[in-house]
């Protein structure tokens, strides 16, 4: 049995917070607790994991439209029978054909900005939507999308971190008057208990299930979504929509401290991760302080995004030996850099800053199981919605840089660096766990960290799901406001610049599973409104 389940039902209830939710059939985990009612509504009703995760991220669609949307990209990862034997659809998006870095350059630009229509790509979600479904979906695809019409047409009443997140980005949405009709009432953002409506995407919708993926990359979908873009300058064309297409990828995976981390190949930032977890299996977390351990964990993060910086992105344009950067001369140069008494800065990272994702999984009763997550990249990504389908672009453009020659240079019909990555564990070729953690390019630490808290230090997946952050964002450690104060001193001590207390850092979503028990074990993070749910 795997060591994580030796005390994974812990809960400390003189602190405040939810308990795991434990069941023997199923579990689905996701950030909003219609979503989540939709998903198991599915998988009582003969879906299977699959249908359940497809329906939720709809369903999201309408109850997070800041987080995700038909306009974005996805990333899953699929064990078909609970076994390693692990798949991974890479979803994202690419380029136009007619974007050239050289062209922004020209105009003096050094980044790209989320409402310049370089910054939308071609939305790769609704692509890897349909080939999830087309090899492993078992409910008619039509019927997977009944829920999300619906409360398109009828409305979600907006939950309390929907709200906030909402009223945060109320000049953003004022900028296109499209979005603003659609996302503002009279001018301001919706409040908890308002109703959103959004009449066309259920036409969208409706347009989806009736013709599959070609539905949205063809026909009236697609010319409302390149008229948008080419009223607003875009160069973007139908070749660019016709030829989008999903694909799966190989996983990459290693082992720390005996369990293997299963992560989606670049051009996600799941390398990082690896990167992250093995330079902290060279130190013993139980034989540090808790500051010495802050303080490794943050110098493994900076050195990981130092490097995701330098060299992850499209690998048909860049291919990265992924063993290279996991080999023990690598990590021991990594290790080496760490000085236990002094902070290291890196080279400022010219990554956009973006905390806006969902994440969901599921575990159906035969085993399959599904990690998946779906992103506009900023909070109402672009800001820029194409009118009659009530599409909202993401900006996942904005993960493209402009330097010349560099991997991730913005050049025509190429996928961006992306920072959403679904996981999973795995222990003796058996499937134990699936798992995001949400807040854009903090994903990669928020991976590690969650990791290093259940195995390292034993806490059950709720309590890892609760504990205080802290997140390496560009030398400043961001730190939430439960974080232990002394901690933070100490490392002020050693020269960290501080960020406290910073605003709530990403969420997630765990699934963990006891095969000789036949026990699943949900979590749901305390940050979103969402909640696990088994059967």
């Amino acid at each position: 049995m795997s060591k994580i389940f030796n005390n994974y039902i812990n809960r400390d209830f003189s602190d405040t917070g939810r308990s795991n939710v434990i069941s023997s059939n199923a579990m689905l985990a996701s950030s909003h607790p219609i979503a989540s009612s939709v998903g198991i509504d599915i998988l009582k009703n003969g879906g299977n994991a699959v249908d359940a995760a497809l329906a939720m991220n709809a369903v999201l669609c309408i109850a997070e439209p800041h987080m995700t949307g038909v306009g974005g990209d996805c990333f899953a990862m699929i064990s078909v029978d609970g076994s390693a034997n692990i798949k991974a659809l890479n979803g994202s998006g690419k380029s136009s054909e007619n974007a050239f870095a050289s062209n922004l350059r020209n105009r003096n630009l050094s980044v790209i900005s989320p409402e310049m229509p370089d910054a939308i790509t071609i939305p790769g979600a609704v692509a890897g939507w349909s080939l999830l479904h087309k090899e492993h979906g078992r409910m008619p695809w039509k019927e997977i999308f009944h829920p999300a019409i619906e409360y398109a047409r009828s409305g979600v009443l907006v939950h309390e971190r929907v709200a906030l997140d909402w009223s945060k980005n109320t000049e953003k949405l004022s900028q296109d008057n499209d979005t603003s009709n659609l996302f503002l009432r009279n001018g301001n953002s919706f409040k908890a208990t308002d109703n959103f409506i959004n009449l066309n995407l259920s036409e969208t919708f409706k347009t989806i299930a009736d013709e599959g993926s070609r539905g949205f990359y063809h026909g009236w979908i697609t010319e409302d979504m390149i008229n948008k873009l080419q009223s607003i300058g875009g160069k973007h064309t139908l070749n660019d929509f016709n030829n989008a297409n999903a694909e799966w990828v190989t996983p990459i995976s290693s082992n720390y401290r005996n369990i293997k981390i299963h992560e989606c190949a670049p051009n996600g930032q799941g390398l990082v991760v690896l990167i992250i977890l093995a330079i902290l299996e060279k130190f013993n977390p139980k034989q540090l302080s808790k500051a010495d351990y802050t303080h490794v964990f943050c110098e493994a993060v900076k050195v990981g995004y130092y490097l995701r910086d330098q060299y992850l992105a499209d690998p048909k344009y860049n291919i990265l030996s992924v063993n290279k950067f996991l080999s023990a001369k690598m990590i021991d140069a990594c290790v080496s850099k760490i000085d236990m008494g002094k902070a290291k800065s890196y080279e400022e990272s010219d990554f956009p800053d973006h905390p806006d994702t969902i994440y969901l999984t599921v575990r159906d009763k035969n085993g399959m199981t599904v990690s998946f997550i779906n992103s506009l990249f900023d909070a109402f990504g672009s800001g820029i919605t194409a009118p009659k389908s009530g599409i909202l672009f993401h900006c996942r453009g904005r993960a493209f840089n402009l330097l010349k020659g560099h991997p991730n240079e913005l050049n025509p019909n190429k996928r961006p660096l992306h920072t959403i990555i679904p996981a999973m564990i795995s222990d003796n070729n058996q499937l134990i766990g699936s798992f995001g953690v949400m807040g854009g390019q903090y994903q990669a630490a928020g991976h590690a960290y969650v990791l290093s808290q259940i195995i390292d230090f034993g806490l059950n997946p709720q309590a890892a799901l609760n504990f205080p952050r802290v997140f390496p964002n560009n030398n400043i450690l961001d730190f939430e406001k439960e974080f232990d104060k002394d901690i933070i001193d100490d490392l002020a001590s050693r020269g960290h610049e501080i960020n406290y207390p910073a605003p709530l850092i990403g969420g997630g979503q765990i699934i963990l599973i006891d095969n000789n028990r036949d026990i699943l074990i949900g979590a749901s993070d305390w940050r979103k409104d969402g909640l696990a749910i088994g059967y």
